[in-house]
C-alpha cells in the first residue's frame, strides 16, 4: 500500500515506462493503463480523505 502522495509519483514512473515503449506497442500499454488507474486512486484518495477531514472537525 501506497500513501496518497506517493501514489502520483507512481503513477508517473508508470506513465514514463509506458512512454519509453510507447503507449501503441503490447509492453507499453499495460503500464499505460496502471498509470492511468493510479492517478485516478491518488485522486479518490485525497477526496476521501478531505471528506473525513469535514467530519472530523
Amino acid at each position: 500500500m501506497i500513501s496518497s502522495r506517493q501514489t502520483p509519483e507512481a503513477a508517473q514512473a508508470s506513465t514514463a515506462a509506458a512512454q519509453t515503449y510507447g503507449p501503441e506497442s503490447p509492453v507499453g500499454q499495460r503500464p499505460a493503463k496502471v498509470g492511468a488507474s493510479m492517478e485516478q486512486v491518488g485522486l479518490d484518495m485525497l477526496e476521501s480523505a478531505d471528506r473525513c477531514r469535514r467530519l472530523l472537525a
